[in-house]
């Protein structure tokens, strides 16, 4: 089978223009778009309903089997399908939720990203070197880390190190000296000292200033180890971010020096004789950064600090213009918080440009550039599989809906409503079948309604919800209270996974991320669900999906499920922050993780490393109890239970050795 690839699904190569949300209108949130049901489906209509191929930027695609592919590259002839490579996992007993990290992605990431650039500097005709660092916080799992590493080797990418482990990873993973590791956030004598170290041995170890009283211990320490310090300024910029962390930048911000203690310090070094050590200057506006205007007006300010500081003396060598550098989660291409506006190309020419501009005007040398870009390196490189476990649905059968004697006045008028309704009346009659739900609460609270006429009016009033839902199905513009509807016809799907393990972001700040069943897009998906995860917690579900329109929609389509069958769906761009931020919520613990690369055989991928999940009695550990403590502890309530008759020895014996056996399961559900 051949990959149907961007190209052939869309007859043309698709443009970012293309993917404006004003060119392709969008459905109110909780209603389909997709063709209606006499209208044959095509694996393109897919693809355009989940908008893979706008955040999938090249990497996800579908082919003629209607399977979801990933190619790691970019080739679409060279692609993987995610269902054989699904099922292979399985096969090598592999239980699902399972995380799968593509390392060819991060490559390709790293290849655009130094790409960009290098057309940028060369189209300016800029004489400073790009560098790329990679902030460790965004992902720190050894695995990834080392990959980074190993891709960035030929540009000398270095780290970025917020914590004195981090700090130790970074020292240990980069192997060539020349690669720069940049300090920042809170830092301790020990820190200090540690880093100073790395610089007495040759490293390029920049130690970026953010608080007043950071320099003096700095001095104070560089004093004692007669070592000459690589020192950095994080200022504070007027210039914030947007989004949800808008707090990152500006004057009120968490780190960074005013205007006024930046040139504090400059004295202070010009006093000391040393400002050949102020070497790098930085800002950082927040992550995510969806408006490309915010990073230029950033840049104009921190381009101005640049031709200030230089003309104090300062050998300012390199500029840090931090991270922030977004991911289209949604694939608008938007200014919504889960998109950007701009391409990395524009990201890189505007980096370049300004100071490109304001060097040239003032006749200063052009610095190096250093970004700390890590959630475009690394977001597209992961995804996690999870599969349907079962699903639920309101009862909306219309068996035993005729009026009967004895029913109360209330029944009598669902009834007729829905014996009436049409497009003219159904906003009115949504209204009135509300009225009427209360009213049959509030009578059954009383007594004065049984279980079973309140039954008949919940049924009936779901049947009102249904047919009003399909009548705002066909409308363009359907009222709000036509939508409230359509809640009625929303299953919940639940899946084998945790939000708060797997994608916390969505919990904590509402983050969109792409959902897509990887197989059956050949057919229609006639469904409206949210998904429920395993947890114990009203908060574990995702009710929030990418809705071009609105910013986000109440329900996302997808096929009938049915008990026994395979249901699997992948949730992408999950390879910034999640694995670092998620908890054990319920005590569900890390998922199996499963590296994969392309190969040259015949298959065209392989795996390259397997890492399993955390296991019952490593969860138990981590909240600090003995699994071998607890088994003596149950050891001795099945000697109880036997000597006193409630079970025989040979229960006993069973029950004990089942539940040693469970301590070496998976913390997630068995399905095989």
């Amino acid at each position: 089978m051949t990959q149907s690839s961007p190209e052939e699904i869309v007859k043309s190569t698709p443009n970012r223009s293309d993917f404006e949300p004003v060119l392709e209108p969008t459905p109110e949130p909780g209603h389909r778009s997709a063709a209606p049901p006499d209208v044959p489906w095509s694996i393109k209509d897919s693809l355009d309903l989940y908008h893979v191929l706008a955040w999938g930027e090249g990497y996800f695609s579908a082919n003629d089997k209607g399977n979801l592919t990933v190619s790691p590259s970019k080739d679409s002839k060279r692609f993987i399908d995610l269902k054989e490579l699904t099922d292979e996992i399985q096969t090598q007993g592999i239980s699902l939720p399972v995380l799968v990290r593509f390392s060819d992605i991060l490559r390709s990431r790293i290849e655009h990203l130094y790409g960009s650039f290098h057309n940028a500097t060369k189209e300016y005709g800029y004489r400073g070197r790009y560098v790329g660092i990679y902030p460790i916080k965004v992902n720190q799992q050894r695995q990834v880390v080392e990959e980074l590493v190993q891709f960035g080797r030929p540009y000398l990418m270095g780290l970025e190190a917020g914590s004195r482990p981090e700090l130790q990873i970074a020292l240990a993973m980069l192997e060539n000296l020349e690669s720069p590791i940049v300090c920042n956030g809170y830092k301790d004598r020990e820190f200090i000292r540690l880093a100073l170290m790395g610089v007495k041995m040759g490293r390029k170890i920049h130690i970026v200033v953010e608080k007043p009283q950071e320099l003096s211990l700095l001095l104070e320490i560089s004093k004692e180890m007669q070592t000459r310090p690589l020192i950095g300024l994080r200022i504070k910029p007027e210039a914030t971010g947007q989004g949800k962390w808008i707090s990152s930048g500006g004057p009120f911000s968490k780190f960074g020096l005013s205007a006024t203690e930046v040139l504090d310090m400059v004295r202070q070094l010009g006093a000391l004789d040393m400002l050949d050590c102020l070497q790098l200057l930085h800002f950082h506006l927040g992550s995510q950064i969806s408006n490309i205007r915010r990073f230029k007006n950033g840049l104009a300010e921190l381009a101005r600090y640049y031709v200030e500081l230089r003309t104090l003396g300062c050998n300012i060598e390199y500029v840090d213009v931090g991270g922030g550098l977004g991911v289209d989660y949604d694939g608008s291409s938007s200014t919504n918080d889960s998109s950007v506006n701009y391409s990395i190309q524009e990201y890189a020419d505007d980096v370049v440009g300004y100071l490109h501009d304001v060097c040239e005007k003032k006749n200063l040398p052009h610095p190096n550039i250093i970004t700390e870009s890590g959630r475009a390196l690394t977001a597209h490189h992961a995804m996690l599989l999870i599969n349907v476990l079962e699903t639920s649905s309101l009862p909306i059968d219309e068996g035993g809906l005729t009026v009967e004697e004895g029913d109360v006045l209330e029944i009598r008028e669902l009834a007729e409503m829905l014996d009436n309704l049409n497009n003219r009346n159904a906003r009115a009659i949504w209204h009135d079948t509300m009225q009427v739900r209360e009213d049959l609460q509030k009578m059954f609270v009383l007594g004065s309604l049984d279980l079973a006429k309140r039954s008949k009016g919940e049924r009936m009033i779901y049947h009102i919800a249904t047919k009003i839902g399909s009548l705002a199905r066909d409308m363009n513009n359907p009222p709000p209270e036509l939508l409230e509807a359509q809640e009625y016809l929303i299953n919940r799907y639940y899946c084998n996974f945790s939000v708060f393990q797997s994608v916390p972001d969505h919990w904590a700040i509402d983050q969109l991320f792409p959902i897509v069943p990887i197989h059956r897009l050949d057919e229609r998906p006639g469904n409206l669900a949210t998904l429920q995860d395993i947890t114990c917690d009203s908060d574990g579900h995702i009710d929030r999906f990418i809705d071009w329109e609105r910013g986000w929609k109440p329900a996302l389509e997808l096929h009938s499920f049915k008990k026994g069958e395979s249901y699997v769906l992948g949730i992408f761009l999950t390879g910034a922050y999640q694995e670092i931020l998620g908890d054990l919520h319920n005590l569900f613990g890390d998922t199996n993780v499963v590296h994969v690369s392309q190969s040259d055989d015949e298959r065209g991928w392989s795996f390259c490393q397997v890492l399993s999940g955390q296991l019952v009695r490593d969860v138990l550990r981590h909240v600090s109890y003995d699994p071998e403590e607890l088994v003596q502890k149950v050891d001795k309530l099945t000697r109880k239970a036997i000597s006193e008759g409630r079970v025989s020895k040979e229960q006993g014996r069973l029950y004990l050795r089942d539940y040693v056996a469970a301590l070496n399961d998976y913390t997630y559900l068995e399905t095989t």
